[in-house]
């Protein structure tokens, strides 16, 4: 591993757990959808293996966006 690609990996942000400071993290992809069902949100969610605390993060947002 070069030098670069080492740097690279080590300025990488890890996720950190705000209950446990836990370090491992299951994910997820979901999706919710608004009160009408006219829109929905995208979902990545990361769940603590520690504490079991789900943080979500917003991975996009659809129109009509049926699967």
């Amino acid at each position: 591993m070069s030098t670069w690609e080492r740097a690279e990996e080590g300025a990488r942000r890890r996720l950190v757990c705000p209950l446990c400071d836990g370090r491992d993290f299951d994910r997820q992809q979901g999706r919710i959808d608004s009160r009408w069902g006219i829109t929905s949100h995208k979902v990545v969610m990361m769940i603590c293996r520690n504490c079991g605390l789900i943080l979500q993060f917003n991975a996009g947002r659809g129109i009509f966006d049926f699967d």
